[in-house]
């Protein structure tokens, strides 16, 4: 395929002052929760949750954010709460899993101070390898230090009305210095761990108790992590993330609301809740401490297929065999006709066979073949890189990009900056599977299952330590429970994604593709990511589904959706334009059978009258009302057919035999 062909990004690994030499010979990630660490100045904001950190060139800036909250938005404010000075160092990235990185500051050639940074610790914590003074500072005043819970241990004051925990491993004490400072009596060595106690935002009942429950936890300094996901019944999944830990004890940790729901307590290997300790804010939903070294959580896997979930019945496919014809004929006979870039491009070949599946499913061969034909002579320049916007391996970054991406960054979306390769290459994915059901010899010939391979591989590897060519699982994030769609870009709000129903639909592609091409251990892991992904969906960007705790009532109250989830805000808005009918239909194309995962009968019952059939009503285009009338689907479907009988245009992504497939079998 054109991948074959082997390029080097603009934006260097090689050069990268803030990667470690170890690690530039592997696959480094390029979406992942840490990203702005290796980008650019390497000094805006990551998040830990529910901390937000900064690695400066001569100290590390930690903040507990507190909220600022808007009618379009919901944001993480930036102040640097502690500062650990430590002049004349530089540093690196130096190792990484999928819940933590750890960051070291170089004294010339020795490490001086260690910082795993790891997902959703209780407590910032930073190793001092060499023996040194501790410098820190506030942006607030001192108001206080109490120094009774014992040596090493200092609960401070400060005048915003927040309250910290700082423990020295070594049980060196601690000295304020001006009025906004705190210094070590002499030199230490060993874990310096800060925690926040209570704030404003995030206020404890019993301040006595929480210092207490945080004290326990002192000496579990959490330096990493690995998961897991395994099948533990026919439609279950098991996830695991085993902390590793420095020291001894358990350590104490912070869940996200989509994790409260789920996390198995048990007192062997040992895991509860230690509700003594504040509830931290975050920008999506308080957070509840919980002590252990194993976290697991079963996802139920709903039944999903290249089927909807409800049968057709006679009279829906002799309708749809009317409208596969049509759609069928209408496919483009000339491939140069058809959107060259990769996301619109894979919009138009994954239509295509979803006009084949339906043309199949109601026993119409003449379409079906049709609509096969046209897809594979698209499809196949793509994977043999002879179309125009060829795609190459990016042996920088180690990434599936298009030529046009590599030679300007902002074209096709970003994406030869890694913008939104599991929305692109999904779509691909989507119609590589359907070809494999439909024509299996097809992916017998060698060259086109090599080449769809990679692009499954370019986004859902599973075993970088074998497959080298590609990072683990690009843009899924095992911690939020969901994927980034942004790449080397950096923002101040960290990552981001917009589309959840693409992103799902990228999971649902490569769990249909491993399954056809009869790899069950892609299948399953790839499954469970996809009910996952879906879940969040539904707890972080569905106002009122799964949840109405996590986003405060000024923000809540006039919306159903977030349009764009970061890692430190929620914005009502998109990339492309803030008219509400694309906010909402961003987060409902393409319709497939898994968007049956998503769109549930409660939330939209209860949004319709109060959003949704205003927003479709006011749509400025047709194909976007009818992205947003086919929700109702699962609430009415003689209503859906009504509203859709209407519509005349179709998003470039659909066509008028799969909206009336998806309302003849939504759920």
């Amino acid at each position: 395929m054109g991948a074959s062909r082997v390029a080097a990004n603009s934006q260097s690994v090689s050069a990268n002052r803030f990667l470690h030499d170890s690690l530039k010979p592997k696959a480094v990630p390029t979406s992942v929760w840490w990203q702005n660490l290796v980008l650019a100045a390497g000094d805006q904001p990551v998040v830990t949750s529910p901390y937000m950190v900064r690695c400066l060139e001569d100290a590390v800036s930690v903040c507990a954010p507190t909220p600022l909250v808007h009618e379009k938005y919901v944001a993480s404010v930036w102040h640097d709460d502690w500062k650990v000075h430590l002049a004349g160092c530089q540093h690196q990235v130096v190792a990484y899993d999928p819940v933590a990185v750890t960051v070291v500051y170089f004294a010339g050639e020795q490490a001086a101070v260690t910082m795993p940074l790891v997902r959703g610790s209780a407590f910032m914590t930073a190793v001092f390898d060499l023996p040194q003074q501790l410098r820190l500072s506030t942006t607030h005043a001192i108001l206080k230090i109490d120094l009774s819970f014992g040596d090493g241990a200092a609960v401070v004051y400060l005048n915003n009305g927040s309250v910290w925990l700082i423990c020295c491993e070594d049980n060196a004490g601690l000295q304020q210095s001006g009025v906004s400072g705190l210094e070590s009596c002499g030199n230490i060595c060993g874990a310096v761990r800060l925690a926040l106690v209570s704030s404003s935002c995030s206020p404890v009942d019993d301040e006595k108790a929480a210092v207490e429950a945080l004290l326990i936890a002192r000496d579990a300094v959490p330096v990493g992590g690995l998961v897991g996901v395994a099948g533990r019944a026919e439609n279950t999944a098991l996830f695991t993330i085993n902390w590793r830990v420095r020291g001894s004890g358990l350590p104490l940790m912070y869940a996200l609301p989509h994790h409260q729901t789920c996390l198995e307590m048990s007192e062997d290997p040992g895991c509860f809740w230690v509700d003594s300790v504040a509830a931290q804010w975050s920008s999506r939903g308080r957070m509840r401490a919980v002590a252990g070294l194993q976290w697991r959580w079963n996802e139920d896997m709903e039944p999903v297929g290249f089927a909807g979930p409800t049968p057709l019945s006679d009279e829906h496919k002799d309708t749809l065999r009317r409208l596969v014809a049509v759609d069928a004929q209408s496919l483009d006979d000339n491939a140069k006709n058809l959107p060259q870039d990769p996301y619109f491009f894979g919009k138009a070949v994954a239509r295509a066979m979803r006009i084949a599946l339906i043309a199949d499913e109601v026993g119409d061969i003449q379409s079906r073949d049709r609509a096969i034909d046209h897809a594979v002579n698209w499809l196949e320049p793509w994977l043999n890189g002879t179309n125009t916007d060829y795609l190459v391996y990016d042996s920088e970054w180690s990434g599936v990009i298009s030529n046009a991406g590599l030679l300007d960054p902002m074209a096709d979306f970003g994406q030869g900056l890694y913008n939104d390769h599991h929305f692109h290459y999904g779509y691909f994915i989507y119609a590589a599977a359907a070809l494999v059901k439909l024509r299996p010899g097809w992916v017998q010939q060698q060259q086109n299952k090599e080449a769809v391979d990679i692009l499954v591989r370019d986004y859902f590897n599973l075993t970088p330590s074998v497959d080298t060519h590609f990072p683990f699982i690009r843009c899924f994030d095992f911690f939020d429970g969901h994927s980034y769609a942004n790449g080397l870009f950096e923002f101040a709000d960290s990552r981001n994604q917009e589309s959840t129903s693409e992103a799902i639909n990228s999971y649902y592609a490569t769990y249909l593709y491993a399954t056809v091409t009869g790899r069950l251990d892609i299948a399953l892991y790839a499954r469970a990511i996809l009910q996952l992904e879906a879940r969040t969906s539904r707890v972080y960007w569905h106002l009122g589904d799964l949840t109405d705790s996590i986003y405060p009532e000024e923000y809540a109250q006039s919306k159903a959706v977030v349009g764009i989830l970061w890692s430190s805000k929620a914005d009502y808005a998109t990339w492309f334009g803030d008219n509400p009918e694309f906010i909402y239909g961003i987060q409902f194309l393409p319709y497939t059978p898994a968007m049956a995962l998503l769109l549930k009968r409660k939330w939209v019952a209860d949004i319709w009258p109060r959003f949704l059939e205003t927003v479709a009503d006011n749509s400025q285009t047709e194909s976007w009302r009818e992205i947003i009338h086919l929700t109702y689907a699962v609430v009415d479907k003689t209503k859906t057919f009504e509203l859709n009988s209407k519509i005349t245009s179709h998003d470039d992504g659909n066509s008028a035999s799969n909206s009336y497939y998806w309302i003849a079998t939504a759920p």
